[in-house]
């Protein structure tokens, strides 16, 4: 067999290809998103209220709504070091939100308004493209993992369909396409399996697509004093993602480099439900000052994947060339999101200004995975999730100012911590039905989020129009594949670190009356 120009193209692996700590978390992450107001405040208005937006937040702060509104909002996303792909510009546009709020006054003793409202809004914006340019391997190669799983409790012989239900779909593939060549005992039998080495690597990923939200609100307000709200949100999951993957292969029989890329086509599908509840309290009669408290309980996903792993490789044997292989891979599973709890304060300083401060935390240990209409719960997972997930914390400061009646001024300022350990990475030697169904090697760490945030907005006759610039800043390390020490399970390939720094317009149109 020639060792030669290796061609591998693979429309691939998401952080939603199949059930893994990183679908668990793509899943529980929220984007900075809805009405432009919101948004310029860096989503501090929980405990202000009276914005569509904090039906998702704190739902108590409908209740503080004393006429109707409507709105809708739309954005354009911008990430400045993006590479085209698959038509997938930098630049997008997005319809973000619509919604409205009926106020129903009642004043009957304590109860002043019920109030009922509906929103959609795009909770997450799947859009992002990483390229990491070419990046030393240091001879290791994407089919040492490969080798690596064609070893279950001893080594599988891939020609035989028994021993290939016990590995990947990757690994098989990579077989078939004769990336990984068996070595055979005295006897005749499998021994182990000969990879292909590497100098370097080229990874290219886009995906798009998002998790939109559709929340139903019920709202009191007892006396101007004490807010109470329940939200039942339902979630509707679409995802799409192709990435490039190119390693430059060593040919030592001319010491020269050829090329070896893949491709995998994933769409992703899927329906969830939850609920919010939450309070505010206003201590101090007198005193625009307030505090609130909401709970986000777990989001139910089911959740449909199809992915297509595609191969090409001049590899030939017995003079027959194997230019292409292709499988389609389809899978359901159930995931649940992590608890969320919400902790807000605000309120107005001399009619003019108004200010917010929130704290959320995210319980990443409480996240869970199960199959079979949730009759079997994989708990390698769950450990996963537990031992390389970390909780997340969400600071979330913002102030508006009233410059002239009508006319107000927004800034604000979003952290949220990284949802990942630092040696977190894709473990396929679990005992999880991600095994069966893995279609790729490469994960993505996530580092802390900073978002800075500023807008405007002007009201006539009740009429209004807002407008927010919302800039986010994050990093991340790419790992095209894990080769692990010895001992431990560090990844000897080096992480290749790349920006996901975008840039966000959002203008919101709503009515009040």
């Amino acid at each position: 067999m020639k060792r030669f120009l290796i061609s591998a193209m693979c429309l691939a692996a998401t952080s939603l290809q199949a059930q893994d700590i990183y679908s668990i978390q793509s899943l529980s992450q929220r984007d900075l998103n809805g009405t432009a107001r919101y948004v310029g405040m860096g989503g501090a208005m929980s405990a202000l209220g009276a914005d569509i937006s904090t039906m998702g937040s704190n739902p108590a702060g409908i209740g503080m709504y004393r006429r109707n509104d409507v709105a809708a909002s739309f954005s354009l996303t911008a990430q400045p070091h993006a590479e085209k792909m698959e038509s997938i510009g930098r630049t997008r546009a997005s319809f973000d939100q619509i919604g409205f709020v009926l106020s129903n006054h009642f004043d009957l003793d304590a109860l002043q308004f019920v109030n009922l409202g509906i929103n959609y809004h795009k909770a997450r914006n799947f859009k992002n493209h990483i390229n990491t340019g070419f990046q030393p391997t240091g001879g290791m190669s994407q089919s040492w993992q490969m080798m690596d799983l064609a070893y279950a409790g001893g080594w599988l012989d891939l020609s035989d369909n028994r021993d290939r239900e016990l590995t990947t779909p990757f690994t098989n593939l990579g077989y078939d396409t004769y990336l990984i060549n068996p070595t055979l005992d005295s006897n005749g039998k499998i021994n182990g399996y000969e990879p292909s080495d590497a100098e370097a690597y080229n990874y290219k990923r886009v995906q798009w697509g998002g998790v939109h939200q559709w929340d139903f609100n019920i709202a009191m307000n007892f006396n101007d004093r004490f807010y109470a709200g329940i939200t039942a949100s339902y979630y509707d999951v679409n995802q799409r993602s192709y990435t490039d993957y190119t390693e430059q292969l060593i040919n030592y029989a001319d010491n020269t480099l050829h090329d070896y890329y893949y491709l995998n086509d994933e769409h992703i599908d899927g329906e969830g439900y939850g609920a919010i509840l939450g309070v505010i309290f206003r201590p101090i009669e007198d005193n625009s000052f307030r505090m609130g408290l909401a709970i986000h309980t777990p989001v139910h996903y089911t959740i449909d994947t199809s992915n297509d792993l595609y191969m090409d490789t001049p590899y030939s044997s017995n003079g027959l060339d194997y230019t292409a292989r292709s499988m389609g891979i389809t899978n359901y599973y159930e995931v649940e999101t992590p608890w969320r709890f919400n902790l807000s304060a605000g309120g107005t300083l001399a009619n003019s200004f108004a200010y917010g401060v929130e704290y959320e935390y995210t319980d990443a240990a409480s996240a869970k995975v199960t199959y079979e209409d949730g009759y079997y719960k994989d708990y390698a997972l769950k450990h996963e999730a537990e031992r390389y997930l970390r909780s997340v914390h969400n600071l979330k400061l913002g102030g508006e100012l009233r410059v002239v009646d009508g006319l107000s001024l927004r800034v604000g300022y979003n952290y949220e911590s990284s949802p990942f350990e630092r040696d977190a990475f894709l473990n396929h030697f679990i005992d999880s039905d991600n095994y069966y169904y893995a279609t790729r090697t490469d994960y993505v760490n996530l580092s802390e989020i900073h978002r800075l945030t500023a807008g405007c907005g002007y009201t006539y006759k009740g009429f209004s129009v807002d407008m927010a610039y919302q800039y986010q800043t994050q990093h991340a390390d790419v790992y095209a594949f894990h080769v692990p020490q010895q001992g431990n399970n560090h990844n000897l390939l080096q992480a290749s670190r790349v920006d996901l720094n975008r840039h966000n317009l959002h203008l919101t149109i709503g009515y009040k009356f």
